[in-house]
């Protein structure tokens, strides 16, 4: 599947989007995976589910067919494969090689289980760089020895709030922005889907009521994110978090949950998008900013 095959649905917040007017946010994270691959680098991406990894791999990959393109300049080419799906791998696998291409493989935690293919039928000792994308189990596949140290971890995140802001159109109202960023925090798809559901109901329904009634069909997304915590301290930290209500500087959230560093976790819990980590006011602090997730979050661990 190339990414011309991907087209921009505006009806479905949930679908990836890669073209430039579509694409927002990470313009900066672009420009330095673009560099880098350009120059052979070849690198990991890890996020949690629906944090942008599939739009951030097709908006590469256009970039780099309109580059190649262009007059102006030739370069490598961007092949997008998805390997959750065995046609994908096996197109993969029956590609002639390129030394050229630039290739882009998502879903890879399907390399560890061996679903379809599995890590050493990727080729990566000769050809053009990779960027491989996946979750948790394909992070930690690589952190432990899976790939070559010269492959860099990209950890994805949710947006900055500046980033945040360039998801709404111009007819959304400033209170749905508000209740945008306060029930969806910024994370990318909460925030495209809250966005959708204010432009389709009525103008007469409170924003509030229907961030509400959106909770309730985020069930399975939001098991999705837990489904990736490992263990308790991860859940102790999360809880805390949304407990307190605001950013905390990770040293307090260390002491709080009795932990000398709390820097592995608050890693994972960003790439999750479970959590921010900002700076304010020169000082580092971590927040659990969503509170749509937060509320189900408690009333499920509750239950």
């Amino acid at each position: 599947m190339s990414a011309q095959d991907h087209s921009l649905n505006a009806q479905d917040p949930a679908a990836p989007v890669f073209l430039p007017d579509a694409f927002l946010g990470r313009k900066g994270l672009v420009r330095n995976m673009l560099w880098r691959l350009k120059r052979g680098e070849s690198l990991s991406l890890c996020g949690g589910p629906k944090l942008g990894k599939t739009s951030l791999l097709l908006h590469l990959a256009w970039h780099l067919h309109h580059d190649s393109s262009s007059s102006r300049s030739s370069g490598p080419v961007g092949e997008y494969f998805d390997l959750a799906v065995e046609a994908e791998c096996t197109r993969l696998m029956s590609r002639p090689p390129t030394a050229d291409a630039i290739v882009l493989l998502d879903n890879c935690d399907s390399l560890v289980d061996g679903r379809f293919l599995s890590f050493s039928d990727i080729k990566t000792s000769s050809g053009g760089a990779i960027v491989f994308a996946g979750a948790r189990t394909w992070k930690e596949f690589a952190e432990c020895g899976g790939v070559a140290q010269t492959v860099k971890p990209i950890p994805l995140a949710v947006f900055l709030e500046k980033e945040a802001r360039q998801i709404f159109c111009q007819s959304l109202s400033r209170e749905q922005q508000a209740c945008a960023l306060t029930y969806g925090g910024t994370h990318p798809f909460l925030l495209k889907i809250l966005q959708s559901e204010f432009l389709c109901r009525t103008t007469d329904c409170q924003p509030e009521h229907i961030a509400q009634t959106v909770k309730t069909s985020l069930g399975g997304f939001f098991q999705r994110c837990v489904d990736q915590l490992r263990d308790s301290m991860e859940h102790q930290v999360l809880r805390y978090l949304i407990d307190i209500g605001k950013p905390v500087n990770p040293k307090d959230v260390a002491q709080a949950v009795g932990l000398s560093n709390i820097k592995p976790i608050a890693n994972t819990l960003c790439y999750l998008g479970l959590i921010s980590r900002w700076i304010r006011d020169e000082e580092a602090t971590l927040s659990a900013n969503s509170r749509l997730f937060n509320e189900w979050y408690v009333e499920t661990m509750a239950s």
